[in-house]
């Protein structure tokens, strides 16, 4: 019996295998295009739409409890896509569907769309794929994404007094130089007095704001650009998370942070049954730095020598003690994931004491450098005044 009808599907061929598996032969496959004005409207607005993190940690929690409940991932795809109200978001789920229906994984279908879906998503999705328990594992990406979420938020909290301040600063410093340095610049000049040095820096530095304006835009600009593309390339994203975990005050906590991720990742993967080797390659993948990614690729690489994992984190500074004492425990013990667990909750509480010291920690290099700027007007200021009183004395 001959059967026509329309599907939705990426290609032909993937249009085919939605067939084949609903038992159906096609003779003929031809594509069609219909969009309304209307739909290409909708299209459009859809597409500025942008997907928060929050977006995804709901995604992986509700598509675990479907497949928890013995939903096929097919259908708990569908059924999670009508429950999403962010277009763009609810329309790459169902691309990602269509790439399962045409034969990929579901971690293959999801790292075609890697710009949306994170490392830890991919790679967590692909080691539950091979053990077999895909809906406990992304329940574990969910929580681990929502630690991450609340530490960003800590950290926005922590640091949103000193942007404000030093937003402030940038803001009286354009004021003071493009508006109130022209008056003193025209009032001097009257007496053709001697300027002092800081006064000549303010000037200066208005003579090139007002005249050469937009070649300091061009080169912010190009700055940005610049180092973009630097970031692109693997030695300068490497050079640059190196900068990271050494950078004054921040450095610790990233170190933290990343510290955290490793213990809480790797114990994951090992409760997820998959073998240590693969597990320190995924952990490795999403951890966003190539430092210390480099580092656990290190350890897996001892480890498939036999070596203890706690031996070689002890040879690398970027493990503290505690972490190979705890690490080593576990080993001992034969709970290693129980204690790398222990080790990201102690991780955890060091981050959360960091972040409540992050402002007293920060507000003494605010006021250091508040002083400088301040300084500078004030001596660029008041020292020609000295020198025109001193000028009217003696005459």
């Amino acid at each position: 019996m001959l059967v026509a009808g329309q599907l939705e599907a990426d290609n032909k061929n993937a249009a085919a295998v939605q067939l084949g598996r609903q038992n159906l032969s096609p003779i003929a496959i031809d594509e069609i295009e219909a969009v309304s004005a209307g739909a290409g409207i909708e299209d459009f607005f859809a597409s500025l739409q942008t997907i928060k993190p929050q977006d995804l940690v709901v995604f992986a929690r509700q598509l675990a409890s479907t497949l928890d409940a013995g939903v096929p991932l097919i259908n708990s795809l569908d059924a999670v896509a009508e429950q999403i109200g962010n277009r763009k978001f609810r329309d790459i789920i169902l691309q990602v569907k269509r790439g399962i229906e045409g034969g990929d994984t579901f971690s293959d279908a999801l790292a075609k769309n890697d710009k949306y879906f994170s490392a830890i998503i991919i790679n967590m999705v692909r080691g539950g794929e091979k053990a077999g328990i895909l809906p406990q594992v992304l329940d574990r990406v969910a929580t681990i994404m929502e630690k991450d979420l609340d530490t960003a938020g800590k950290i926005k909290s922590a640091t949103r007094y000193p942007v404000i301040v030093v937003f402030t600063l940038v803001i009286a410093f354009v004021v003071l130089t493009m508006f109130v340095i022209p008056r003193f610049v025209s009032f001097f000049a009257s007496f053709k007095a001697e300027l002092p040095l800081p006064t000549r820096i303010l000037i200066g530095a208005n003579y090139y704001m007002s005249h050469y304006w937009y070649f300091m835009l061009a080169g912010i600009v190009s700055f940005i650009y610049v180092f973009r593309r630097v970031l692109a390339t693997e030695s300068g994203r490497y050079n640059w998370d190196k900068l990271m975990l050494s950078a004054p005050v921040f450095g610790i906590l990233f170190t933290k942070i990343y510290l955290s991720r490793f213990g809480r990742m790797l114990s994951a993967m090992l409760g997820s049954g998959i073998p240590i080797l693969e597990a320190l390659v995924v952990t490795a993948a999403t951890i966003e730095n190539k430092v210390l990614s480099g580092l656990i690729l290190n350890l897996r690489d001892g480890v498939s020598q036999g070596r203890g994992l706690a031996e070689l984190m002890k040879e690398h500074k970027a493990f503290p003690p505690i972490a190979v004492s705890m690490v080593s425990i576990g080993e001992k013990a034969g709970t290693l994931e129980n204690m790398l667990n222990k080790m990201a909750d102690y991780f955890d509480r060091e981050i959360d004491y960091t972040i409540d010291n992050l402002t007293p920690l920060i507000e003494p290099m605010l006021l250091f450098g508040l002083a400088g700027v301040m300084m500078v007007f004030a001596l660029g200021i008041f020292l020609p005044m000295w020198d025109l009183i001193k000028v009217f004395k003696t005459n």
